[in-house]
């Protein structure tokens, strides 16, 4: 275990349903002495009384930034070093996940190594999951992952990479796969020592970084289908612009608001608090479409249905950061991983 303690180990703490304390002693156990500790501002964890390495609190939304000045302050600081570990998420793993991620990468340490465990797949929708299998080489269809070991070549692409960057960007893996630096992402099964690594391509990197946005983009397209095959069929009925669009919205965003929950963001328990911020976005993008349907048709000399997807598709990724965001907020729960582990 040893061994594990010269490798550069940045931990980062945002969960608040376990204190610093019990995830240094984690990771201790393993065999990982941190490099350094960025945690959230928001956390009310008491910082341990003899440590020998910084512990940083910042705001949540300078977390990125602030892991890429570790890294690119440890790439100019002449350390010696091959890899650099980044366990992002203290809500995913335990000790023994951690040395076995390490054990996966060990094999090829020039290697960019994203490690994801089987808990992160629990849930999901068993054709989406056969769909992904396909098309990435693996059952996750998007980055989610407790650990990322860097090889140090990584890191000199990083540092070339712009003024602000931020962890983890896609330029970043397309840059290492130019360099010819290898992209690894291994699955590792929870209940056995073993687990699977697929080696990533330009057209997996793309589909891996964004698999939300497209997974979004699909919910989009069935319900663009859906709202205006109404509206047109309400047009040629010699129905009013605003009845149309009314009648049209609502048969669309129950489809929209289905595909969201189930398949996009995947959200889990009660829905209720989900679906009324869903309607109140639906209600302001509705009313942003109809009055510009109302000006566009004085203005422009064409169909109506034209002009309304014309301004749903500006709309549309104003509507994708408000349904990330506020929508469908992301909520990961210890319990959710160690679910497993627990029973065990």
């Amino acid at each position: 275990m040893t061994l594990f303690k010269k490798i550069p180990f940045i931990l980062v703490h945002l969960n608040p349903e376990i204190t610093l304390t019990e995830e240094l002693m984690t990771l201790q156990s393993g065999g990982v002495v941190p490099y350094c500790v960025i945690m959230s501002d928001r956390l009310s964890d008491a910082e341990p009384d003899t440590v020998e390495f910084p512990v940083w609190r910042i705001p949540e939304k300078k977390v990125s930034r602030k892991i890429c000045e570790e890294l690119l302050g440890l790439q100019s600081s002449g350390a010696d070093f091959d890899q650099v570990l980044i366990y992002q998420d203290d809500a995913a793993a335990l000790s023994q996940d951690i040395v076995q991620g390490i054990y996966a990468a060990s094999e090829e340490p020039e290697a960019f190594h994203v490690i994801e465990m089987e808990e992160a797949i629990q849930n999901k929708p068993v054709f989406f999951l056969m769909i992904t299998e396909k098309i990435f080489g693996t059952r996750l269809d998007e980055p989610n992952p407790f650990l990322w070991i860097i090889p140090s070549r990584a890191l000199e692409t990083f540092s070339q990479s712009g003024k602000n960057p931020k962890f983890f960007p896609l330029s970043w893996l397309a840059a290492c796969h130019r360099e010819n630096i290898p992209i690894r992402v291994s699955f590792l099964e929870k209940r056995s020592s073993g687990g699977t690594t697929h080696a990533y391509n330009p057209f997996r990197i793309l589909f891996y970084s964004l698999g939300l946005f497209f997974r979004y983009l699909f919910s989009a397209f069935a319900s663009v289908i859906a709202d205006n095959a109404m509206f047109f069929l309400l047009q040629t009925l010699g129905k009013s612009h605003l009845f149309s669009l009314i009648v049209s919205r609502i048969f669309s965003m129950m489809i929209n608001y289905s595909l969201l929950r189930t398949v996009v963001f995947r959200e889990k328990g009660n829905h209720y608090g989900s679906f009324l911020r869903y309607i109140g976005l639906v209600i302001f993008s509705g009313g942003i479409v109809w009055g510009a349907l109302e000006v566009g048709i004085k203005i422009f000399p064409v169909h109506s249905v034209v002009i309304k997807m014309g301004v749903e598709l500006v709309m549309f990724f104003f509507n994708y950061f408000i349904s990330k965001k506020l929508v469908f907020p992301s909520r990961k729960k210890k319990s959710d991983f160690h679910k497993t582990e627990s029973e065990s």
